[in-house]
């Protein structure tokens, strides 16, 4: 099938090489995005083909070691290479996705999120699922990836005749840890892969921890480039968990859920946000929120929390930052998708000048690098009464966004 596109990719590939891109205003720019992700989706099609053809070869010639060759002629590991052919397996069994891909409507990382989505599936499931093809490839088409997933996860839960529990029990018996020294760097390694109910509670004791020691404070062993640090610091936090100084720090999970799904279970406009990119049946949730020490209702201003402490405390209050938990699902920057339980609780007027309140009407939540950049004078923000927030970069442009989607309930 990829065959006949050849001439609409030579015409987008003559169109990419033709962008002045020194002088390409946004618009420009934009279109060659556009065009680039057609050419890299029809270019994954033809390693999907390629795949496909060497596991036909495989099965002529037991001498050939597909992944091998895939691993050798790509320079790519051996696990890369057999993603390849989980997705020549994916596209066969569900042809409208491979449709999309070819054509450049897609990525090869879209087709992943099915593919892992099949591994759950017994043969009778995968058959059903394989029947919403239609509806997999419009969502691949038009949804970025990370809500691609969100909506499989929707159609597995269709499809699936129990409540979501039996799929918990089976990724809980799959729970894993590794580990090994690396050979090079002579570095000890870990990797794990969780249920999502024990996956949740664990982010959220890390994450705790994490807040615990370095909030005020970093490291010298720290090192400069942000995402590093973050990674050295959750290193720091897990040493500090298995010594045993978790015990000193309460550790709270906010689950965000429509009271009718709690009580009567999913229906057409069930709210979940647990945070992470997991899914976890109502089920689990309802057992987890017998336990006060792990899951902790969202508590409104209604029920007389104070929530303007002025100066008398620099840190949000755990009462502030549930309710701005429940406005922000993200950063409160526009355009930035960090969650929220990855953010630092930042003072609009600052805390370090004599003006600066603790005041729920002046705090809100920014990535670690929005944070670092306002501080930097990078950009400055500005709040109203309604919440409507206010970007303003060193050049003049501002962005400004209506007040949160979501309203403490």
């Amino acid at each position: 099938m990829w065959k006949g596109c050849v001439v609409s990719v030579c015409s987008l590939v003559e169109s990419i090489v033709g962008v002045d891109i020194v002088a390409a205003d946004q618009g420009s720019v934009t279109r060659l995005l556009a065009d680039l992700r057609r050419v890299r989706g029809w270019a994954d099609s033809v390693e999907v083909a390629a795949a496909a053809r060497l596991a036909e070869l495989a099965q002529v010639s037991p001498s050939i070691f597909p992944e091998r060759v895939v691993a050798d002629s790509s320079c790519v590991s051996l696990l890369e290479a057999a993603r390849g052919f989980d997705r020549a397996k994916t596209v066969e069994m569900i042809p409208e996705l491979g449709a999309v891909l070819t054509v450049g409507d897609t990525s090869a990382g879209h087709v992943d999120v099915v593919t892992r989505a099949l591994r759950d599936l017994d043969a009778e499931q995968r058959r059903r699922l394989a029947e919403r093809g239609d509806v997999l490839a419009l969502g691949a088409a038009t949804l970025p990836r990370d809500e691609f997933a969100k909506a499989v996860r929707r159609e597995l839960r269709q499809l699936c005749a129990d409540d979501g529990m039996a799929r918990l029990e089976r990724q809980k018996r799959a729970t894993r840890l590794r580990t090994w020294t690396d050979r090079e760097t002579g570095m000890w390694c870990l990797r794990g892969e969780f249920d999502p109910e024990s996956g949740l509670v664990l982010d959220r004791k890390l994450q705790t921890m994490l807040d615990s020691l370095f909030h005020d404070k970093t490291p010298q062993t720290a090192p400069m480039d942000p995402v590093s640090k973050q990674q050295h610091l959750r290193a720091l936090a897990l040493m500090a968990l298995c010594a045993g100084k978790g015990g000193k720090v309460r550790t709270e999970v906010t689950v965000l859920i429509d009271a009718q799904t709690l009580l009567d279970g999913e229906h057409a406009n069930t709210y979940v946000d647990l945070g992470l990119d997991i899914d976890l049946p109502v089920e689990a949730i309802r057992r987890m929120a017998t336990s006060a020490d792990v899951l902790t209702p969202v508590i409104t201003a209604a029920n007389g929390i104070n929530l303007h402490l002025g100066r008398s405390k620099r840190l949000a209050s755990r009462d502030q930052r549930r309710i701005l938990r429940v406005m922000y699902p993200t950063c409160a920057r526009p355009g930035c998708d960090v969650p929220f339980e990855k953010t630092e609780i930042h003072h609009i007027d600052w805390y370090g000048r004599d003006s600066g309140r603790t005041d729920i009407d002046v705090l809100a939540p920014l990535c670690h690098a929005d944070h670092r950049d306002t501080h930097e004078r990078r950009f400055a923000l500005s709040i109203d009464r309604q919440r409507n927030l206010t970007v303003k970069h060193p050049d003049g442009t501002t962005m400004t966004t209506g007040p949160p989607k979501r309203g403490a309930r």
